[in-house]
């Protein structure tokens, strides 16, 4: 197994971003629509696809999502979207600010990556479906061309 995934890593990987392309797209277009106070565009300019850690050569997972190292000033203070990326498509319940001394009444849910995934899914498929094969055969053309 180890030496399948020296030889198919590769062309997976490759493929899974291409693959992606349009959910990230659509994911970015979601965030601009946001309607939110303070307008950064932090949020949207952090937006990646990342394999997942830890994961398999042979059997790797990809996601669209914010990428944990980026960071920016802004003229609302140093933004790091990875920290409330998840507050935003999914809301938060009311809650005590102890340094406020109040509490907060909650947000509600502003989705903008599920949608972006609904929308894009079949044509994730299709768009791996149709790369793969030719990324298989010029990785084995590769291997062939170095074992003469």
């Amino acid at each position: 197994m180890r030496e399948l995934a020296k030889v198919v890593s590769v062309p997976i990987n490759a493929t899974s971003r291409f693959a992606l392309q349009p959910t990230l797209k659509q994911a970015k277009a979601n965030v601009r629509a946001l309607p939110l106070k303070e307008k950064t565009g932090s949020l949207e300019k952090s937006l990646v696809i990342k394999q997942k850690p830890r994961t398999s050569k042979v059997n790797p997972l990809f996601q669209v999502g914010p990428d944990a190292s980026f960071q920016r000033a802004t003229q609302f203070g140093s933004r790091r979207p990875v920290r409330y990326a998840h507050l935003l498509e999914f809301g938060t319940a009311p809650h005590y600010q102890p340094k406020r001394g109040v509490v907060h009444p909650g947000t509600r849910p502003t989705p903008w990556l599920t949608p972006a995934y609904f929308a894009t899914r079949d044509e994730v498929v299709k768009r791996f479906s149709k790369k793969i094969g030719p990324e298989m055969e010029k990785r084995a053309a590769k291997l062939k061309a170095r074992a003469k």
